[in-house]
């Protein structure tokens, strides 16, 4: 008895010791990094941002790159890293970045940083109730920190950074401020994902960009630019009405309604039934089985590259077809801009924008129900990419007295409808009429002196301290 309690003892002291190895070698593999950013102001983008400090972790993988997340790095005017017990730190430059996935990889010109460092191995080996540990620079303390938990869930989640929908893994360890881009490990000191987001109203509820997305961003980048991820304007509906069932002949609890059909996916249909994907059935609520458990089988484009092929297993008009389908990301009209300056032109005092998450954000909510609500006539109009805005706030002078705006969505230039924020720069600088007619959608429209309002700037510039007439 006293013997199989020493051997236990001496075990339970083995297990310990390798434990303790192999988080000192996880530690070798961390970085902390230093973020200086200013935050761009799109409600009046005339204005410079403040310059703010914020921190972050990241880790080191494969060919001395530090992956680390995109929210960590974004828009920021400077990088530095530092490594555990060393006090330098070392500039650091942002190679890649998927504002998608939240994911973006650093390069160090001085190599002398990786000395007596290690590369994390990437594993894909991830299971519910699996153990991890998350290693990063929380705050709370200027050394490396780690803490313990499980895996909760693995499934689609809506990213908080980017609002895109991809695979997440849920974990219960302790994930917080400064964690963000840092590594989190199973129990081979493997590289399971990144350190993302929590939830802030629960306990113990975190999230990690798992290794299977990462490897789509690895692969993304071998040609030496990012693609990103499948976005489709082709939209599903489940159908788990029995009724709905019925109809469609469906009776296996297999398949999805395609509802819309997007611009580009000409060999799909209204009312086709989406029944696998690559030879993976597609149960009535859209998830497929996979070695995660169930999750949406748009996963499986995450998983491909932009320009690649899936196969599709439709059902269309009760006969069975199989379909290629390729891969696409439709940009939206509406769009987030990361890492970017607002772009803004004064004309006359009146200001122009492109409308953007970013502007959408920054403004009333009812102003912006009302863009919304406007842009609707704009899909109507044709050869547009971007939608322009004359931002509620202008520069008062006599050529602009009595115009007020609000809401609005420009349409047209002295008869040119306006496809982007380029255009319109270009129509300005070059109208050679009287008057320059600004139309807007479901708005009043405006008509300014054309040589007026050009000159006009010189003295707006000087009243309102301002440095130029348009965003550089």
């Amino acid at each position: 008895m006293k013997k199989s309690i020493r051997i236990l003892i001496v075990l339970t002291l083995l297990s310990t010791l390798l434990t303790a190895n192999t988080l000192n070698d996880t530690t070798k593999s961390i970085v902390k990094i230093f973020a200086s950013k200013s935050t761009p102001n799109y409600k009046y983008p005339w204005q410079t941002s403040k310059i703010a400090k914020f921190t972050g972790s990241g880790a080191i993988i494969s060919d001395n790159r530090i992956l680390t997340a995109a929210h960590v790095v974004s828009g920021a005017k400077l990088l530095e890293v530092k490594k555990e017990n060393d006090p330098k730190k070392y500039i650091a430059t942002i190679k890649y970045i998927s504002h998608q996935a939240d994911l973006a990889l650093l390069e160090v010109k001085d190599k002398t940083f990786f000395d007596n460092t290690k590369q994390l191995k990437l594993s894909t080996n991830t299971k519910v109730r699996d153990k991890v540990t998350v290693v990063g620079y929380p705050i709370g303390g200027k050394n490396v920190s780690t803490t313990t938990g499980i895996v909760s869930r693995i499934e689609q989640q809506y990213y908080a950074y980017s609002a895109e929908s991809l695979l997440a893994i849920q974990v219960d360890a302790a994930i917080n401020s400064g964690n963000s881009g840092g590594a989190v490990v199973n129990d081979n000191n493997e590289l399971i994902g990144i350190a993302m987001m929590k939830k802030l109203k629960a306990s113990n509820i975190a999230y990690i960009v798992p290794t299977v997305i990462i490897n789509t961003f690895l692969e993304d980048i071998k040609d030496g630019k990012v693609d990103g991820f499948s976005k489709e304007n082709t939209f599903f509906s489940a159908v788990e009405n029995n009724t709905l069932k019925k109809y469609y002949g469906l009776k296996n609890g297999n398949g999805v309604l395609i509802s819309h059909v997007g611009k580009y996916d000409t060999s799909l249909k209204i009312n086709d039934i989406i029944l696998a994907i690559e030879d993976k059935d597609i149960a009535n609520n859209g998830t497929i089985q996979t070695k995660y458990g169930r999750i949406s089988f748009s996963h499986i484009y995450n998983t491909k590259q932009l320009g690649d092929t899936v196969i599709l297993d439709i059902l269309r008009d009760e006969k069975n077809i199989k379909v290629s389908h390729t891969i696409r990301r439709v940009s939206k009209l509406i769009h987030y801009e990361y890492s970017k300056n607002p772009r803004y032109m004064i004309y006359g005092g009146l200001v122009f924008a492109p409308i953007t998450r970013n502007y959408l954000s920054a403004i009333s909510k009812l102003e912006s129900e009302f863009i919304k609500k406007k842009l609707h006539s704009k899909k109507k109009s044709k050869n547009y990419q971007e939608a322009i805005t004359m931002i509620g706030t202008s520069f008062p002078h006599s050529v602009n007295r009595g115009y007020t705006n609000w809401a609005s969505v420009l349409k047209s230039v002295n008869g040119i409808d306006i496809k982007n924020f380029k255009h319109l720069i270009n129509v300005l600088d070059n109208i050679k009429d009287k008057y320059t007619k600004f139309e807007f959608f479901e708005s009043a429209t405006i008509i300014l002196d054309t040589q007026k309002a050009r000159e006009s700037f010189k003295r707006i510039k000087a009243i309102y301290r301002l440095n130029s007439d348009r965003s550089k």
